[in-house]
């Protein structure tokens, strides 16, 4: 879809298969006319009235033949959720019905709709700008209250405001600076540099903020990772069983039998989490096992938190040693758990360095409770639990934000060092990157891209 589009369409917006209820959705100028070619009222009510609700019948034009009994819905342009004239055809929720019902109305004047048409139809129109419709595609895929309590909050226009308040104020200074470069003549008041650095210096760490609580919106709402880390048969993968509370990893008392990482998701309080098993953590014995361990460093780097589990009915050796570096060369949030605590303990209590550790059998489950009851502080106090300020952002956002911070960097760092044209052209740079968020510079490609990831009928 790479074409802005003015005509009628249709679409399916409830899921297929049997319900009470389906939704047909019907938006463009020409919305009305169809309904009323197929449309029969059964009551005294003129159709179409704005924004109003009517029982009656679909029929086949040709054949005279009813298709369904329905509910239709108006929403009179420009108070809809496109911006268009929009009816909503509520029918029985049989798929062969709801099936013929599209099939009329799509023969009388409408198209079929192409994904993410209606809500790129809503942006198009001025209904939302790209915050808010990232926050929809979130809010249709989260898999927890966290997540969408995280896209209902962003729907309210909190980060709009902010991120349009923010180019307004760069874009106040970029003019002023254009102006005393292009008009030198008119007695335009020169730039005060320091004033300009100090007011930079003041955007800029506000859009580090905002950028911080982008990275952890994308967090909570892609599900926090954790991973499990440690030598082999250490018992990461009972634990993770436990964890699931299913045997989803194979366990045996055979060193290296998880050669990659299992990835499963979990829910801990109101978050949703993607539990990470990962290869054992040792010098590789081939080729194979050299490659699951690869793949545990990059989980390790992709996780917002990690758990060290440590055998402690062994003394520590230089695997065990290994785990305790990665996890200080990671920096992330961790627990570290002494696992085997059914067995006599020959893990000296100092070779953690005086840091905290959790006791357990992953044997029996004891001390498990404790693990996940940990975790869940852990995620508390990390600041994730501020779902008003967390930011919801789309690839092609994030990627602009970044170029955003990258040019308005440049720009502070400039400020008495370049001539003062250079100094224009970064900030010109950061106001299109910053336009990308919102949407108010977004080119047609940009937006393929974005709503293609959106089902057909939204």
């Amino acid at each position: 879809m790479s074409k802005v589009r003015t005509d009628t369409i249709a679409a399916v917006a409830t899921p297929p298969g049997r319900s009470a209820i389906s939704l047909i959705r019907v938006s463009g100028p020409a919305a009305f006319e169809v309904l009323n070619r197929i449309f029969k009222t059964g009551g005294k009510k003129t159709f179409p009235l704005p924004h109003c609700a009517y029982y009656g019948s679909i029929i086949e034009p040709i054949a005279g033949l009813i298709a369904d009994k329905v509910l239709v819905t108006t929403f009179v342009a420009p108070h809809s959720y496109t911006g268009e004239n929009l009816v909503e055809v509520s029918t029985h929720g049989n798929i062969v019905v709801v099936s013929k019902v599209l099939q009329i109305i799509l023969q009388n004047g409408a198209r079929g709709a192409e994904p993410g048409e209606f809500t790129r139809r809503a942006f198009l129109n001025g209904k939302m700008d790209l915050l808010e419709v990232e926050a929809v595609s979130q809010l249709l895929s989260a898999d927890s209250m966290s997540q969408a309590r995280l896209a209902l909050n962003q729907l309210d226009g909190l980060p709009s405001h902010f991120v349009g308040r923010i180019r307004a104020h760069l874009l106040d200074h970029l003019v002023q600076l254009e102006a005393s470069l292009n008009f030198p003549e008119d007695a335009i008041e020169a730039i005060d540099e320091h004033i300009l650095a100090r007011e930079l210096k003041k955007i800029r760490a506000e859009l580090q903020i905002f950028a911080d609580n982008a990275r952890n919106g994308s967090m909570v709402a892609g599900g926090l990772k954790v991973a499990l880390l440690g030598r082999p048969n250490s018992g990461k993968s009972s634990i993770m069983n436990y964890m699931l509370g299913r045997e989803r990893a194979i366990v045996t008392d055979i060193a290296g039998t998880t050669r990659d990482t299992l990835e499963e998701s979990l829910m801990i309080g109101n978050y949703a989490i993607k539990l990470i098993d990962t290869a054992g953590l040792r010098e590789p014995g081939d080729r194979i096992e050299a490659i699951g361990i690869e793949r545990t460093r990059r989980a390790v780097d992709d996780a917002f938190a990690l758990i060290g589990v440590f055998d402690g009915s062994s003394q520590p050796d230089s695997d065990d040693r290994l785990v305790l570096a990665e996890l200080d060369r990671a920096g992330k949030p961790c627990i570290i758990l002494r696992n085997k605590t059914d067995l006599p303990q020959q893990l000296p209590d100092n070779f953690f360095g005086g840091r905290d550790q959790l006791q357990a059998s992953a044997l029996n489950g004891l001390g498990l409770e404790q693990l996940v009851a940990s975790l869940s502080a852990l995620i508390s106090q990390s600041g994730l639990g501020g779902y008003e300020e967390l930011v919801l952002l789309g690839a092609q956002q994030s990627a602009a934000l970044e170029r955003a911070l990258a040019s308005l960097d440049r720009a502070c760092a400039g400020i008495g060092r370049m001539y003062q044209d250079m100094l224009a052209i970064d900030l010109e740079e950061t106001v299109r990157e910053l336009g990308r968020v919102n949407g108010e510079t977004v080119d047609v490609n940009t937006l393929d891209l974005i709503f293609e990831r959106f089902c057909i009928g939204k």
